[in-house]
C-alpha cells in the first residue's frame, strides 16, 4: 500500500491543505532500521513492591538507598533535555501565560507512559523484523508529583489523529504522517522500538512533554496481573459478552483473566465506541489500584513470582533502580477516580475508520493543570 505523506511542521496552529496519509488499521509490512533501545526490565506499579523487598533482602538497607538515589537520577536522565514548548503562549524563560495568569513547568513531575498492546508475546518474537508488532490499544500517562505526593492518570484515545514516524518497506524513514496514534507502535521492528515510537508521538502531541519512562504490556500480561490480586470487581454499564458468557447492565462481576481482556478490549461498531471502551478502562484502572493496594498490604510478596514471569510479556525503559525509587513514593500517594482524566476532543468518521481530534484549547488547559504550577507574582 502506498502511503500519502503530509508535510509535518512543528507549528501546530498552521492549517495544512495537503491530503493526509491514508490511515489503514491493517498491520503494516514496513521494515525499519534497528535502533538501540534501553532494554532495561521492570514491572508496573503493582510489581514494584516485590522489587523493593527483594533488593532489601539481598543488598540490605545500604543497597536500597543507593538504588533509590540512582533510580531518581536515571529517570530524569531518560527524559533528557526535552522541554515543553507551548508555542505562542510561552516566553523565552519558559513561563506560560493564559487568562492573565503565568505558569511554570513543574520540575517535580515524573511522567510514565503505559500502553496495552493488541498482540501477544509469542507474536512479538515471531515478527521482530517485519514491523508488525501490533497496535497500542490502550494509552495512559501516569503523572507522579514527587513533592505533592499525588498520582494522576491521563487517558489518550488510540484513534487520536496525530503525527507519527513512518517508514517504507525497506526500513527507511520517510517522514511523519498524520495517522492514528495506535499505529505508531506497528512501525517498530520490536516491541521496544514500537514503544519508543509511541512515546515520541505522545510527547509531541503534548507539546514536547518530557516522558521519564514507559511500559508496554500485551493483554495476556494484563490477565496475569489481574489474577495476581484475586480479580477485580466492576459493575457493568452495558450488556456485554465476557469471555464468551453474556452479562447484563448493572451486573457486578469479579473479573478473571479472560473476562478482564474482554472487558477492557471490547469495542462496538457505533461511532464513539472507543470512548466507551476508554471509560471502561478508566473504571478498571481505579478498581485495580484499590484491589492491588489491599492485596499487597496483606501479602507484600505475592507478586514476586509474577514479576519474573512478566519480563517476556512487556517492553519497558524502567530499570530496577528506577523501580525502587518509584516504589519509595507509593506509600504516601493518594489516588481516586477523580484523578483519572481523558483527553477531550471530537470524533469523526474517516474514509474508513473512526478518527479522534483532540480539542487543542482543552488539551492546553489539561497540560497546565497537570504539568504546570501557577507562578505567584510578587
Amino acid at each position: 500500500m502506498t502511503m500519502q505523506l503530509y508535510n509535518y511542521r512543528k507549528k501546530r496552529k498552521r492549517r495544512l491543505s495537503r491530503t493526509v496519509c491514508s490511515h489503514s488499521h491493517h498491520r503494516h509490512h514496513h521494515r525499519r532500521r534497528r535502533h538501540s533501545s534501553p532494554g532495561r526490565r521492570a514491572g508496573k506499579a503493582v510489581l514494584i513492591t516485590a522489587v523493593v523487598l527483594l533488593v532489601i533482602a539481598v543488598a540490605g538497607f545500604g543497597g536500597f538507598t543507593i538504588l533509590r538515589s540512582t533510580g531518581k537520577s536515571d529517570l530524569m536522565k531518560y527524559a533528557g533535555a526535552v522541554q515543553m514548548d507551548l508555542k505562542d503562549a510561552q516566553d523565552e524563560s519558559g513561563l506560560v501565560s493564559k487568562n492573565g495568569k503565568k505558569y511554570r513547568y513543574n520540575e517535580d513531575i515524573i511522567t510514565l507512559l503505559c500502553m496495552g498492546v493488541d498482540q501477544g508475546s509469542e507474536s512479538w518474537e515471531e515478527v521482530r523484523s517485519e514491523g508488525e508488532n501490533g497496535q497500542a490499544d490502550a494509552i495512559f500517562l501516569a503523572v507522579l508529583d514527587q513533592k505533592a505526593h499525588s498520582l494522576k492518570l491521563i487517558g489518550i484515545s488510540r484513534d487520536t489523529m496525530t503525527d507519527i514516524a513512518t517508514y517504507d518497506r525497506q526500513g527507511n524513514y520517510v517522514g511523519e504522517s498524520r495517522n492514528h496514534l495506535a499505529l505508531a507502535f506497528s512501525y517498530g521492528t520490536s516491541k521496544q522500538e514500537g514503544a519508543e515510537l509511541v512515546k515520541d508521538a505522545v510527547s509531541n502531541l503534548f507539546y514536547h512533554l518530557p516522558i521519564h519512562g514507559y511500559v508496554a504490556i500485551d493483554w495476556d500480561a494484563l490477565g496475569k496481573i489481574n489474577d495476581s490480586v484475586g480479580g477485580v470487581a466492576v459493575t457493568l454499564t452495558e450488556d456485554m459478552i465476557l469471555a464468551g458468557e453474556p452479562y447484563s447492565e448493572g451486573d457486578t462481576v469479579r473479573l478473571n483473566a479472560e473476562q478482564t481482556k474482554s472487558y477492557v478490549r471490547y469495542r462496538g461498531d457505533a461511532l464513539g465506541s472507543n470512548n466507551a471502551r476508554m471509560n471502561r478502562q478508566k473504571t478498571y484502572a481505579n478498581a485495580f489500584i484499590q484491589e492491588a493496594s489491599a492485596a499487597i498490604r496483606k501479602d507484600p510478596l505475592l507478586v514476586a513470582d509474577l514479576y519474573q514471569e512478566l519480563t517476556s510479556d512487556m517492553a519497558t525503559s524502567i530499570g530496577v533502580n528506577e523501580a525502587v525509587y518509584l516504589a519509595s513514593l507509593l506509600p504516601s500517594i493518594q489516588f481516586d477516580m477523580e484523578d483519572i482524566q481523558m483527553v477531550e476532543g471530537k470524533i469523526r468518521q474517516g474514509a474508513r475508520y473512526e478518527e479522534f481530534y483532540a480539542d487543542e484549547e482543552k488539551l492546553m488547559d489539561l497540560i497546565l493543570e497537570t504539568f504546570y504550577q501557577e507562578v505567584q507574582e510578587r
